[in-house]
C-alpha cells in the first residue's frame, strides 16, 4: 500500500484557514488598545541579568482577551523574545538597549515596542527603571496586602500598576494594568 505524500487541496485549505483563525485569536487585532507604542525604554540588557525565561501571557481589554506564549533570552548585550500562539510564531524582537528590531509573522501580531516596554517596566530593577523613564515620569514601589506593587506615574496620575506574586519578576505571576488605554496583561514566568 502506497501512502499519499502530497495532501489534497481541501485539506491544505482547511489547515491554512485553521492556522489563520488561531493566529487571529492569539493577539489583538489592529485598533485594539495595545497597538501604538513609543520608542523602547533605554535599558541595557546586562542590567536584567543573563537568563532564559518561558512566559505565558494573557492580554485583556474591554471587549476582548487573547493569550500567547513567549521565550525570552537575555545575554550580556542583547535581549531576544519570540512570541507564539498555538505553535505559530507571531513575532520576534531583538534589543540591545539602543537598537530595536522586530519581525511580525502574522498580520495581527502585537507591536514589539509595546511588548518590550511593558516587559521592561515589569522586570527592570527599580533604580535602573527610574533612570530609564522619560522626563516627567516616576516609579514607586510599596507593599499592598503583603505583595509588592510598582506604580508608574506621569505627573500626579498613575498610568501603570504592576502587582507581583513573588519577589522575583522572573518567577510566578505578574498582573500589569495600563490605565490609558485601559488594558491588562497577566504574565506567568518560569526561568529555565
Amino acid at each position: 500500500m502506497r501512502a499519499c505524500l502530497t495532501p489534497c487541496l481541501p485539506c491544505v485549505l482547511i489547515c491554512v484557514f485553521c492556522a489563520s483563525c488561531l493566529a487571529a485569536c492569539a493577539v489583538p487585532a489592529r485598533g485594539d488598545p495595545v497597538e501604538s507604542a513609543p520608542l523602547p525604554l533605554r535599558v541595557a540588557p546586562a542590567l536584567l541579568g543573563e537568563r532564559v525565561v518561558e512566559q505565558r501571557l494573557v492580554i485583556r481589554w474591554p471587549g476582548g482577551e487573547r493569550g500567547a506564549d513567549a521565550v525570552l533570552e537575555i545575554g550580556k548585550d542583547r535581549l531576544r523574545l519570540i512570541m507564539l500562539a498555538f505553535g505559530i510564531r507571531l513575532m520576534s524582537l531583538e534589543y540591545d538597549g539602543e537598537m530595536f528590531s522586530e519581525q511580525r509573522f502574522v498580520p495581527h501580531a502585537p507591536d514589539g515596542r509595546r511588548v518590550l516596554n511593558d516587559l521592561l517596566l515589569i522586570v527592570t530593577p527599580l533604580e535602573d527603571l527610574r533612570h530609564a523613564l522619560p522626563s516627567g515620569a516616576h516609579v514607586t514601589e510599596r507593599r499592598v496586602d503583603g505583595k509588592l506593587r510598582r506604580e508608574i506615574a506621569g505627573g500626579d496620575a498613575v498610568k501603570t500598576v504592576i502587582d507581583y506574586e513573588t519577589e522575583s519578576p522572573w518567577r510566578g505571576r505578574v498582573a500589569f494594568r495600563h490605565i490609558p488605554p485601559d488594558y491588562e496583561l497577566f504574565l506567568e514566568s518560569h526561568e529555565l
